[in-house]
């Protein structure tokens, strides 16, 4: 049995069918996806992405950066010391295989759900309702966005995501496949025109030329024009505007800010970020989510694909990014991590490399769905994408106390390799809550939340028990008898995984 094949086969709907009862389609719409209609590679992805996007932000967490995943000012002086070169391959594997990539694939998903939420309504042929419930859900998730910039961490990608869901995302969820692939590059392209202009990389590198010919001018001793002098000034500015502020070595203490101080400021961030740069943002997401409902309805998310298929992706997707990857960062390397030289060679090319090297990369973890192997880690990424929201908003909450908000705040105290383990601390504790939770309750405690207020009821929290022990969510179909062989034998839930 394939993986498909398996993930199709445990869907409530199916399985109702199996039992010769009609689905009790009024109810389900009224209520969110049940637990046996979700589909098993979608959380596993979705799993992945949580965890892997932290592993872009952890260096935006844990201190300071002359620019995105370009960490300087740490206490072992990062690379110049005696770690120089692990620390190299670890930034180097970082720029190939995550940076933009973890969110892209974020934004893939979020794609996806909208196509599953379409799909559901037209099986149970209540689409009338379909633009109500879309409308109130992204809503919601902009309030919780707004929250989480505003009370947690300034970073927030909610309410992005439900930017781009309430302002051009509904419309295209009856595009074809090809169609919402190809308008998912275009976004993608003109997003890539447009970064150097949201960045300011054109004005910056523009100002280093200027800037170094006024240096040595001044070298030279040839007098400067009033031009000249103002063009100096600000090439000053804007190097002390990149330069990194080393944070003293006093145990942390300096570091830990009043939480009203955070959130103060992180209102100011958010909403200057929202009235100047957010359409950028908003723009950049959009052109991963089309991308992701084109593949989704084409099978690719579903890992229906041959083994060849996603061999191919992979290696086609990294053969063409990785050396230019590889060749950015190293002149960013021997130019002392010099910021226009980033902004030349990592930045100009970054949207495009990120969607090239991003179908490489979900590939790759399409592959490992499509396999074998490591299936309890498989089932606790599910379980961890299960409760992506509670996850992400739990990470930042975690991240925060750990480097901002108490007493011995570890923000610029830790070397590189050391936040990275402290990284992965976190991942465990995802996984192991997850799990946990799950055991006794159908969905994440905020995405009960979220679900309840999108459909505007309170919608069942503790998971219900079949004879077998094993936790269903619709345990009722229209006759209201219960169902008692929907939920399979332990030997048959096997069988989800297999090639």
């Amino acid at each position: 049995m394939s993986f498909s094949d398996g993930v199709a086969a445990i869907t409530s709907i199916k399985e109702t069918h199996k039992l010769g009862a009609t689905p009790q389609t009024s109810r389900a719409l009224r209520g969110p996806v049940t637990r046996m209609e979700r589909i098993a590679s979608i959380d596993t992805l979705r799993g992945m992405a949580l965890l892997w996007i932290l592993f872009s932000n952890i260096d935006i967490f844990s201190g300071p950066e002359t620019f995105f995943e370009l960490p300087q000012g740490l206490p072992d002086t990062t690379f110049m010391n005696a770690h120089l070169h692990l620390n190299l391959l670890f930034l180097f594997f970082k720029w190939i295989t995550t940076e933009g990539k973890a969110r892209f694939l974020f934004s893939i998903l979020f794609g996806v759900g909208l196509c599953l939420m379409t799909e559901r309504a037209e099986r149970m042929d209540r689409t009338g309702s379909l633009a109500d419930i879309y409308l109130r859900r992204n809503l919601w998730l902009c309030v919780f966005g707004l929250l989480h910039g505003i009370f947690i961490w300034a970073g927030d990608i909610l309410l992005t995501y439900g930017l781009a869901g309430l302002l051009v995302l509904y419309p295209c969820r009856k595009l074809g496949a090809r169609t919402l692939l190809i308008a998912g590059a275009l976004v993608t392209c003109v997003s890539s025109l447009l970064l150097p202009y949201f960045l300011g990389t054109t004005g910056d590198i523009d100002l280093s030329r200027q800037g170094q010919a006024v240096v040595h001018a001044r070298q030279a001793g040839a007098p400067l024009t009033p031009d000249q002098v103002k063009i100096e000034e600000q090439w000053h500015a804007l190097q002390a505007a990149h330069a990194v502020v080393v944070p003293p070595l006093d145990g942390g203490r300096s570091q830990a800010q009043p939480y009203l101080a955070t959130v103060a400021g992180q209102f100011h961030a958010l909403f200057t970020e929202l009235l100047i740069s957010r359409g950028f943002v908003v723009l950049e997401a959009v052109g991963g989510m089309l991308f992701g409902m084109g593949l989704y309805k084409i099978g690719f998310l579903l890992a229906k694909y041959s083994w060849r298929t996603y061999v191919w992706c992979a290696f086609f997707g990294l053969l063409f990014s990785a050396p230019i990857y590889v060749t950015g960062m190293w002149k960013v390397y021997q130019n002392q991590f010099n910021f226009i030289t980033a902004e030349i060679w990592l930045y100009l090319p970054y949207e495009t490399l990120k969607l090239i090297s991003g179908i490489g990369m979900l590939s790759i973890l399409l592959l490992f769905i499509k396999s074998n192997l490591l299936r309890g880690v498989k089932t606790a990424l599910a379980a961890v994408g299960q409760m992506a929201f509670t996850n992400y908003i739990l990470t930042s909450l975690v991240c925060q106390w750990l480097f901002m908000w108490n007493p011995w705040a570890l923000y610029g105290k830790l070397t590189y390799l050391q936040h990275h383990l402290l990284m992965s601390c976190i991942w465990v504790l995802n996984i192991a809550a997850s799990l946990l939770w799950l055991r006794s309750f159908q969905y994440g405690p905020l995405e009960w939340v979220w679900r309840s207020l999108t459909y505007w009821k309170l919608q069942p929290m503790r998971r219900y028990r079949s004879s077998f022990g094993y936790g269903i969510d619709n345990p009722r179909i229209a006759d209201g008898s219960i169902i008692r062989d929907v939920t399979r034998p332990r030997e048959m839930h096997r069988t989800v995984w297999r090639q």
